[in-house]
């Protein structure tokens, strides 16, 4: 990243000139860990044994697919929010577990949701839809139009993100007035995000997982902010707070969405003493 920055780029893996079985190998490999990286070489039509590979400096993953961050679950895949279940790079704690990985999480998960579905059939959980939900569907799907579509919104929060959070605008570093924009922009994508219209049920749906992002944008921003380190050099770079903190190395940075804000916790990490994990007892 240094170098790029100093105009010495672009970069390259070598691999032209491997051999035939050292090239299949790659090549699953990348299905299993980055499945597009293979899909663009068949696309291409240039195997890695013909090209070289242009790289990049980083790739900033924010949870369990190269850190152990992510949300809370137990061996069954129930998160902190009995009947909310995670698979897959959401799942904290594991990681490096690629495709193969989540796609084995994904099945535990929903094995889990079917069962807690059954065991649940008379506590009237389908049935807690509020009419406040209610009236917000109507909402939404009642508009004839709207100045905004799900997709500007998306590639504003992506924008955002990349430019104030942390990402590749600024090869990977932040500091606490950035992230302060950050929130502050996102916060104004979220209430643009209240005038979207919806045609049908799928673009309905569109809307929401617009709005979870947003949220989990939030949630990011946060936890950068509380995490006064750089505990992963080129994966997040705090400009702030440059050095590893041997305070923060002995603590959980983990939070809580409540009326609308994100409130941080502080857990100390304990080991031995017969600690437990499932987050049900």
């Amino acid at each position: 990243m240094t170098e790029n920055r100093e105009g010495n780029g672009p970069f390259f893996l070598k691999t032209k000139g491997i051999t035939s079985v050292q090239n299949d190998s790659l090549l699953k490999a990348y299905l299993n860990m980055a499945s597009s990286q293979t899909l663009k070489w068949i696309e291409s039509g240039k195997m890695p044994s013909e090209e070289n590979v242009e790289i990049e400096g980083t790739e900033p993953y924010i949870v369990g697919g190269h850190t152990a961050s992510g949300f809370w679950v137990d061996t069954k895949r129930e998160t902190t929010i009995h009947g909310l279940f995670a698979a897959g790079d959401v799942s904290g704690g594991a990681p490096q577990k690629y495709v193969t990985g989540a796609l084995a999480e994904g099945e535990i998960a929903a094995l889990s949701a079917v069962e807690y579905a059954d065991n649940n059939k008379s506590s009237g959980i389908a049935d807690e839809i509020t009419e406040k939900h209610l009236n917000e569907i109507k909402k939404y799907l009642g508009k004839n139009s709207s100045h905004y579509s799900v997709g500007d919104l998306e590639e504003a929060m992506q924008t955002v993100m990349d430019s104030y959070a942390g990402g590749i605008k600024t090869d990977y570093r932040y500091n606490s007035k950035q992230l302060e924009i950050a929130d502050e922009k996102i916060c104004q994508l979220i209430k643009l995000s209240d005038e979207l219209h919806a045609d049908d049920h799928q673009e309905l749906m569109y809307i929401y997982e617009l709005r979870e992002r947003l949220t989990v944008c939030r949630s990011v921003i946060a936890h950068l902010k509380a995490r006064e380190e750089t505990r992963w050099h080129s994966f997040a770079e705090n400009t702030d707070h440059p050095d590893k903190s041997e305070k923060f190395g002995k603590l959980f940075v983990n939070s809580v969405f409540e009326n609308g804000e994100i409130r941080i916790i502080y857990r100390d990490i304990k080991t031995g003493g017969g600690a437990v994990y499932e987050h049900s007892n």
